[in-house]
């Protein structure tokens, strides 16, 4: 078959489109890998000097409001969701209840007192007791020692009468007086024996009144401690009314519960009660999110904590408001992280027989401290963040030629100071060696 002159011009023609083709697409080819190795560039330089993660969200201080006290909810002014400032009323209780407990421990009180001051008064009556017995006592021993006096003398009596008539009886016989003045001698002689025998009667007397004086004092000294144990007093405080006391300022305690008020100033969440409802102590009824301070606990990766310092700026892009940015310090970094693996179980280390072979970086918490609460954009606690750290490393260079902005460029606001000391990088940690 014979080629025609048509036939070659665009056999030519099609070969000159597909090298101009070819050349197109070497053009697309290098453009494109010149863009992805300025992408990538471009993230590493950014990544570099900003570490950033989006393992991030909002954290605030909450308080559980649990009832201090058992009872029913007979006022309950607030609403899920309202703002609660110091000093507002939560909720209060029945107090009834709590109120004739009151009036029943100041009246215990008051008994108590006068149960005190009759065992004082028992006390003051014992130990009066005690000096008339101990006079009963000193009388007691005065008269022994006069009885034994009279003993002696009475004695002495009765030897000289019976002296006397051992000497006239043998006169009587002589003729020498007569016998009337024997007969005078012998009853002189029995009297004085008489005497001598009333004398140890009165001593034994005497001993047995002092015996019972001694059993007196023993007996107002039983009494008396009796009282005092009774009475309880330690030094200048009495048990029993302090322990009175104590039951008051418990059911003043347990009354002051009934009224509960919002110490610190914040969000009502999660509010599950109403007025009629018996609430048990210590079960939650609502928590309050403390508005006063707010962070974001963010979670880098461990291969960036070396570049993070305390005081460093952060841009904080929470994904509630797009576009909005943040200002953040940070204020410390965590310490520490559970490991299961090495863990002790029963005083013993568990440690895992396998080892996977990806080996996946570890996380941990920086804190970091948001800027005033804005009710323009206010923050909610468990909302997803983006924090980017600026640490002390060079500026990008995509910034420096203009080329890229930064995410810190802002008005002249400054940053929130971390809480932890100086906010300079330089005074609270080395430099990163180069």
């Amino acid at each position: 078959m014979v080629e025609t002159p048509t036939t070659t011009s665009t056999v030519n023609a099609q070969a000159a489109q597909d090298v101009r083709r070819q050349k197109i697409a070497r053009v697309f080819s290098f453009v494109a890998i010149g863009v992805c190795v300025l992408s990538l560039a471009i993230l590493w330089n950014q990544l570099q000097r900003y570490p950033r993660t989006d393992d991030a969200y909002v954290r605030a201080n909450t308080i559980g409001m649990a009832p201090r006290v058992f009872g029913q909810i007979v006022e309950l002014p607030i609403k899920d969701n309202q703002i609660v400032h110091v000093g507002d009323l939560l909720y209060r209780m029945d107090p009834r209840p709590y109120e004739i407990a009151l009036a029943r421990a100041q009246a215990q009180l008051a008994v108590v007192e006068f149960d005190v001051k009759a065992l004082a008064d028992s006390v003051q009556v014992a130990q009066a007791k005690i000096e008339t017995s101990n006079a009963e006592v000193r009388r007691a021993e005065a008269d022994i020692l006069r009885r034994k006096a009279d003993v002696v003398a009475t004695q002495a009596r009765a030897d000289y009468a019976a002296d006397y008539l051992s000497r006239v009886k043998p006169l009587l016989e002589q003729e020498f007086i007569t016998a009337d003045r024997v007969a005078l001698a012998q009853s002189d002689m029995e009297a004085a024996k008489a005497a001598v025998a009333a004398a140890n009667a009165g001593v034994a007397s005497a001993e047995a009144s002092l015996v019972a004086a001694k059993t007196s004092v023993t007996s107002a000294k039983s009494e008396e401690n009796k009282s005092r144990n009774a009475l309880a007093q330690v030094g200048d405080v009495n048990v029993r009314v302090a322990a009175a006391r104590v039951e008051v300022d418990d059911a003043k305690l347990n009354l002051y519960y009934c009224e509960v008020r919002a110490s610190v100033e914040g969000w009502v969440t999660n509010l599950n009660t109403n007025v009629g409802a018996f609430v048990k102590v210590g079960d939650t009824l609502f928590s309050i999110v403390q508005n006063t301070e707010w962070w974001v606990m963010a979670n880098f990766l461990e291969t960036e904590i070396e570049q993070i310092r305390v005081g460093q700026e952060v841009a904080v892009y929470i994904y509630a408001y797009p576009g909005h940015r943040f200002k953040g310090t940070v204020q410390g970094i965590g310490w520490a992280l559970y490991q299961a693996n090495g863990a002790t179980q029963q005083s013993l280390p568990d440690v895992k027989p396998t080892l996977n072979w990806v080996r996946l970086a570890q996380r941990f918490p920086v804190r970091i401290t948001l800027a005033p609460f804005d009710e323009t954009y206010p923050y909610r606690m468990g909302a997803t963040v983006t924090a980017i750290v600026k640490t002390d490393g060079r500026n990008p260079i995509l910034e420096q030629l203009g080329l890229m902005g930064s995410p810190f460029k802002a008005g002249p606001d400054t940053f929130p100071d971390s809480g932890s000391g100086p906010t300079d990088a330089s005074t609270t940690a080395p430099k990163l060696k180069p």
